[in-house]
C-alpha cells in the first residue's frame, strides 16, 4: 500500500511539474511561420553509407545536409536546390539558388532577366568534404545509373549591345543540300559542358538543343543547331572511349531523342527531309548497328491519311527495345486569313443544348484539344507502324513494360453529356498491338481497369456490381474473381450516391500468377482464372486485430511481387490509429509478425538500392516528422538524424487525443480533440470546432504552424489557449445538413460533458463543404458564439446550375451523386434543396459569421458567399465578408494567407476570449482606403 501511495504521489508531482514547465513556454504567434521548417528530398546513396535531405523554411534559404549513416561525417550545402548522389556515392551534386532576400530584392527592383542573380553548381567530394563551385549554371543532368559523368548547362552570356550596321550582313552559308537555305527562325543551340566527376576534366559542346544520357551513363547523345545550319545533326558520344559518331548531319530541327535500355538503339525526331517547307513534316529515325533509317513519317503505312507526327511527340522504347512508342495527330489545316478588324468582330461563346461538354470546359481545354495527339507504335521487328489511339478511343494503356501483346483502350466520349450529372463512364477495349485490331470488352463501365504486368489479363473493378473482374484479352471472357471473398472489397463507409470504390490492390505476382486484393483489413491472393479459392495471406489477422494491412513496396523498380520473398506490410489500428509495420509471407498459415507498432504516424520506409539501410519519418501531433535511419527493415538501431525545428521546445504546443461518441442516429463515431500542452483540467477553455468529412485517421499527424489557406491552424490555436475539436461526420443520403448536426453536436456535447469547456465560448470553423455545414448549423442552433464559413454554398438552388470555373464542369453532379448528397434533381426533389439551403432560413441566425468568398474561386461560385452576406446584412446580423482578389477556393498567395490567419484569430479572440474588435471588424474598411489601411489595429477613439 505504501508503494502504491508513493508512486501515485510521484506521478502527481511529475504531472504538476510538467504543467508548470509547459506554462513557462511561449505561445506561438503569427511571427513564427516563416522560420518553421520542413524536411524535403530525402535520399539514400545506393550503398547506404550516406543520406541527404534539405531543411527548408517556409520562407527563406534551404540547407542540404549530407550525413554518413554511421554518423561520423556531415556536410552542408547552403541554399541547395536540386540535390543528387552520384551512383558510386563519391559525390553529391547540387544546384545552389540565389539567396531568398537577394532574389526578392532584385525582383522588387525590376532587374532585367539577364541581370537577376543566377544559380551555381556545387560538387562535393564526400571523402574529403571539399566542394567545387561552378558559377552561373542553369541546370544539370546525370544518368539514371551514372558512370562518373555529369552534363551541366551554363547560363548564356549577357547579350552584347548591338552596334549600328556598317555594311550589309553577309549571306548565310548554305547547308549540305545545295540550295536549301537557313530559315529566319532557325535558332542556334546553347552550350553544355560535359564534366568527369573524378578528374574534373571538362569539355564544352556548343550549339546543343537536346541531350540525353543512356541509362548506364556511358553514352551521351545530343542534337545540334548551328547558326548557319551547316552543323545541324545528331551526335553519339561514347564516353569511355571518347569517340563521337555523327548519326545525322543535315540542316533541320531535331527536337526529340530516346534511347533503349541497353543503349543499342537511338530514336530521334527531325524535320530535316522536309525542312524547306513552310510547315515541315517530322520523321522518326532509328539508329542501330551504325545505320539510320526512317521508321515513321507522314504517309507511312499505318499512319492515318491526313495525319502526321507532331513536333511535341514524346519518344520512348519498350523495356525490351522491340517497340518504339510515339504519337500522331491530324495535320492542322492552314486557316484562311481573316482581314476583319478586331474591333468589328463579335466576342461571344455559343452554348448549344447538345454540346457534349459545356463551353467553359471547352474553353479551358481548347488548347489541349487543338494539340491532342494519339498513341502509336513501331514494332521494330517488322518496322510496322500501328496506330493505337484514335479520336473515337483517345486513350490506350500499354502496360508496365510496353511489351505485352495487347493494350487497353478507353473512351468516355459517348457519356460526356451525362457526366454533367452522373459522373463519368467509360467503354474499354482490348487493342492488338501487332495489328491495331480493337475489341470492346466493357460498355458504360463505372470503375477502373488496368493491364497485368505480363499482359496476360485485364483487371477491372465494377463499382456498380461491387465485384472484381479479370478479362482474358484473347477471348474477352470475364471472370468474377471476388465472389468467394467473404468480406466486402469496396469502401464500406461510402455514404453518398456514387457506387463505392474498391479498397484496391497490392499488385500482381510475377508471371501474372495471382493478384493481391484488399478488403478493409486483410490481403487476399486471388487466382485470375478463379479455378482455386482466394487465399487470405494475412490469415484474418487484420480483422481480428482491427488493423488495416497494406503492402509496402520497398523496391521502386518492382513491377510484380515475388511470392518467394517476405512481404513488408504497413498496419494501422482502425480504432486507436496506432501505426507500424509487420512481416508476412505467402506461405500458408503464417500470420503477420509485428516489427514496430506505436501511437505514431510512420511514412513507408525507403531502402538503399544496394544495402539494407532504410530511412523513414515518424511523427505525432507534437513530434515533427524528422528523418530517421535504421540498419534494416527490422528497424534495428533506429536513430533520428535530422532536427528541423529545435525551436519548438521553446513554445507551448498541443496534444491530440481520440474521443468516441455516438451520433444522434446511433452510429459510433470518433474525433480528435487537441488541447494546449499546458492544459489544466480545472480551467474552462474556449473551443473551436472544425470539421470536414472524416478526419480521425489523422490523429497522429503533425501540423506545423503555417499561415492558413482557409481553416484555423490547430497547433497555433492550441498554443494560444484554445481547444480544437475535429469530429467525424457520417451522412444520411439526402440530408447533408441534418447529418452534420446529428454528428457534430454529440461530439461537442461529449467534450462539454467533461467540464473544461466554457459553453458560451465555442466557435465553428470550416471551409467549402465545411463552410456550407456551418452556414446550415447556425440556422438550426444558437449554441455557438461565432463561426467562420469559408467558400460556403448557402443556396442549393442557385448553386446547382453553377459552374466550377476551375474545371468548367456544371455543379449538378455534386448534388445528385457526390459530396452534397441530395441524390435527386432540383425539380424532382425541390423540398430537399430548400430544407438543406441555409439561405432560406437566415432570419433564424443569431451567430456572428465571418465569411470568405474569393473572386476567382474555381470550385464554389463566389456569389454564394455574397448571397449569404447580403442576406445577413439585410437582416442586420453581425457578419463580415472577406474577398481576396484574384484568389482561388483556398488561398494561394502567402501574403493573403498571413492576412487571413491574423483576421481569423482576431475574430475568434473577440468572440471567444473577449478581446477588443480590430478596426476592420468594428468599422469596416472603405474602398477609398484599399491598399493603404488594412484595419488590423484597434480603432482610434
Amino acid at each position: 500500500m505504501e508503494i502504491i501511495t508513493l508512486r501515485t504521489f510521484a506521478a502527481a508531482a511529475y504531472a504538476t511539474l510538467a504543467v508548470l514547465s509547459a506554462a513557462q513556454k511561449k505561445p506561438l504567434d503569427h511571427s513564427v511561420y516563416d522560420s518553421w521548417k520542413s524536411v524535403q528530398g530525402t535520399q539514400l546513396s545506393d550503398d547506404g553509407k550516406w543520406i541527404l535531405f534539405r531543411i527548408a523554411p517556409q520562407e527563406g534559404d534551404a540547407v542540404a545536409e549530407i550525413r554518413s549513416t554511421s554518423g561520423d561525417k556531415k556536410h552542408l550545402i547552403p541554399r541547395a536546390g536540386n540535390v543528387q548522389f552520384s551512383q558510386d556515392a563519391k559525390y553529391v551534386i547540387a544546384t545552389v539558388v540565389p539567396g531568398f532576400i537577394e532574389a526578392r530584392d532584385a525582383r522588387r527592383a525590376k532587374v532585367k532577366a539577364e541581370d537577376l542573380p543566377k544559380n551555381s553548381l556545387v560538387i562535393v567530394d564526400l571523402a574529403t568534404g571539399t566542394p567545387t563551385t561552378l558559377e552561373r549554371v542553369a541546370s544539370y543532368m546525370i544518368a539514371e545509373d551514372d558512370s562518373g559523368w555529369i552534363v551541366y548547362k551554363p547560363e548564356p552570356a549577357k547579350p552584347a549591345a548591338t552596334p549600328a550596321p556598317a555594311t550589309p550582313a553577309a549571306k548565310p552559308a548554305e547547308a549540305q543540300q545545295g540550295t536549301l537555305k537557313k530559315k529566319a527562325d532557325h535558332k542556334a543551340g546553347e552550350a553544355i559542358i560535359l564534366r568527369n566527376l573524378a578528374t574534373g576534366k571538362e569539355e564544352r559542346i556548343e550549339d546543343v538543343v537536346t541531350y540525353r544520357f543512356s541509362k548506364n551513363g556511358k553514352v551521351l547523345v545530343y542534337t545540334l543547331s548551328t547558326k548557319d545550319g551547316a552543323g545541324d545533326g545528331v551526335i553519339w558520344y561514347d564516353l569511355p572511349s571518347g569517340s563521337k559518331t555523327v548519326v545525322a548531319k543535315q540542316m533541320g530541327r531535331y527536337p526529340r531523342l530516346a534511347m533503349d535500355e541497353n543503349a543499342t538503339k537511338l530514336a530521334f525526331l527531325t524535320d530535316k527531309d522536309d525542312y524547306a517547307a513552310k510547315a515541315p513534316s517530322q520523321a522518326i529515325y532509328l539508329y542501330s548497328a551504325g545505320k539510320s533509317q526512317v521508321v515513321a513519317k507522314e504517309g507511312s503505312s499505318g499512319i492515318p491519311a491526313g495525319w502526321w507526327i507532331g513536333e511535341s511527340t514524346q519518344l520512348s522504347f519498350s523495356d525490351s527495345g522491340r517497340r518504339l512508342i510515339f504519337s500522331t495527330q491530324p495535320k492542322p489545316v492552314e486557316e484562311k486569313k481573316d482581314d476583319t478588324p478586331d474591333d468589328e468582330k463579335a466576342a461571344l461563346d455559343v452554348w448549344h443544348w447538345q454540346d457534349p461538354t459545356l463551353q467553359p470546359q471547352q474553353l479551358l481545354q481548347a488548347a489541349a484539344e487543338r494539340g491532342r495527339s494519339y498513341t502509336a507504335i513501331v514494332n521494330l521487328d517488322t518496322n510496322k507502324v500501328v496506330q493505337l489511339a484514335t479520336p473515337a478511343m483517345p486513350s490506350v494503356q500499354l502496360g508496365s513494360k510496353s511489351d505485352a501483346p495487347f493494350g487497353l483502350g478507353s473512351s468516355g466520349l459517348d457519356y460526356r453529356l451525362e457526366a454533367s450529372w452522373n459522373l463519368g463512364f467509360n467503354d474499354y477495349f482490348v487493342v492488338d498491338l501487332n495489328t491495331g485490331g480493337v475489341n470492346k470488352v466493357l460498355s458504360k463501365f463505372d470503375g477502373s481497369a488496368s493491364i497485368s504486368p505480363g499482359g496476360k489479363y485485364i483487371y477491372a473493378y465494377d463499382q456498380a456490381a461491387q465485384r472484381g473482374l479479370v478479362i482474358n484479352p484473347q477471348t474477352g471472357v470475364q471472370t468474377d474473381i471476388t465472389r468467394d471473398i467473404p468480406f466486402p472489397v469496396y469502401d464500406e463507409l461510402n455514404d453518398d450516391f456514387t457506387n463505392p470504390r474498391a479498397y484496391g490492390s497490392a499488385g500482381w505476382l510475377k508471371g501474372d500468377e495471382r493478384i493481391l486484393l484488399y478488403d478493409n483489413f486483410d490481403i487476399w491472393s486471388v487466382d485470375p482464372m478463379a479455378k482455386t479459392k482466394p487465399l487470405n495471406i494475412t490469415n484474418g489477422f487484420g480483422r481480428s486485430l482491427n488493423t488495416r494491412f497494406r503492402y509496402v513496396r520497398t523496391d521502386p523498380e518492382e513491377v510484380a511481387i515475388d511470392s518467394g520473398k517476405p512481404m513488408l506490410l504497413s498496419g494501422m489500428h482502425d480504432f486507436t490509429k496506432a501505426d507500424g509495420f509487420f512481416w508476412d509471407s505467402m506461405a500458408p498459415n503464417v500470420v503477420p509478425t509485428k516489427i514496430v507498432m506505436e501511437d505514431k504516424s510512420f511514412s513507408n520506409p525507403t531502402k538503399a538500392k544496394n544495402s539494407d539501410v532504410i530511412t523513414y519519418t515518424r511523427s505525432d501531433f507534437a513530434e515533427f516528422p524528422d528523418v530517421w535511419l535504421a540498419d534494416n527493415l527490422n528497424f534495428q538501431n533506429s536513430r533520428k538524424v535530422s532536427d528541423a525545428n529545435p525551436q519548438q521546445k521553446e513554445y507551448n504546443w498541443g496534444k491530440s487525443e481520440l474521443i468516441s461518441y455516438t451520433s444522434n442516429d446511433g452510429i459510433p463515431l470518433q474525433g480528435m480533440l487537441i488541447r494546449p500542452e499546458n492544459f489544466d483540467y480545472a480551467k474552462k477553455y474556449p473551443m473551436i470546432v472544425y470539421f470536414y468529412e472524416r478526419s480521425s485517421d489523422g490523429l497522429h499527424g503533425y501540423r506545423a504552424p503555417a499561415p492558413s489557406a482557409s481553416v484555423i491552424n490547430p497547433t497555433l490555436a492550441a498554443s494560444q489557449g484554445y481547444l480544437v475539436l475535429i469530429p467525424d461526420i457520417v451522412y444520411k443520403p439526402g440530408y447533408p445538413g441534418e447529418s452534420a448536426m446529428h454528428s457534430i453536436m454529440p461530439a461537442v456535447q461529449e467534450v462539454m460533458r467533461r467540464g473544461y469547456v466554457d459553453p458560451k465560448k465555442i466557435g465553428l470553423d470550416g471551409q467549402s463543404w465545411g463552410g456550407y455545414q456551418i452556414a446550415y448549423m447556425v440556422t438550426e442552433t444558437n449554441m455557438f458564439a461565432c463561426g467562420f464559413a469559408g467558400a460556403p454554398v448557402t443556396n442549393m438552388f442557385s448553386a446547382y446550375g453553377g459552374i466550377r470555373w476551375g474545371s468548367g464542369l456544371v455543379r449538378q453532379f455534386q448534388y445528385e451523386k457526390t459530396q452534397s448528397r441530395i441524390g435527386a434533381t432540383m425539380w424532382d426533389s425541390p423540398l430537399r434543396y430548400l430544407e438543406n439551403s441555409p439561405q432560406f432560413f437566415l432570419d433564424k441566425v443569431k451567430t456572428p459569421l465571418l465569411i470568405m468568398a474569393n473572386d476567382k474561386d474555381g470550385a464554389v461560385p463566389w456569389y454564394q458567399g455574397i448571397e449569404l452576406f447580403t442576406g445577413l446584412r439585410r437582416l442586420q446580423k453581425p457578419s463580415w465578408l472577406l474577398v481576396y482578389n484574384n484568389e482561388d477556393h483556398n488561398l494561394v498567395q502567402r501574403r493573403n494567407r498571413k492576412d487571413l490567419s491574423i483576421r481569423k484569430h482576431q475574430f475568434f479572440d473577440h468572440y471567444l476570449k473577449g478581446a477588443p474588435m480590430p478596426e476592420w471588424m468594428a468599422k469596416g474598411l472603405p474602398a477609398t482606403e484599399k491598399g493603404k489601411n488594412f484595419g488590423l489595429g484597434l480603432p482610434k477613439g
